[in-house]
């Protein structure tokens, strides 16, 4: 796959509202493969985040709340969250 290519894909599918099942926390995510996700974290949903404000270390990240994993995993398994390379999970 070119760069080209890959970009456009990136440009058809921009990132999109999710709500996070455990807290309610929305996110805009983007899943450009399955082991590829960007998050865009904003004010409101750091404040909600229950894991994010436990977290020993500050600031957002993916990797520190499991729930949010969770919810994209199962929003892209389902089709509710497009993954722009379609590649076996």
């Amino acid at each position: 796959m070119t760069a080209a290519r890959t970009d456009n894909r990136l440009l058809d599918t921009p990132m999109q509202p999710l709500r996070c099942r455990a807290c309610a926390a929305e996110l805009l995510v983007r899943k450009s493969s399955w082991h590829q996700t960007s998050v865009q974290w904003n004010a409101e949903a750091l404040a909600t985040c229950r894991e994010l404000g436990a977290a020993p270390m500050p600031g957002p990240s993916l990797a520190g709340c499991s729930q949010l994993q969770e919810t994209i995993r199962d929003a892209a398994t389902s089709g509710n969250l497009p993954v722009v390379e379609r590649t076996p999970a």
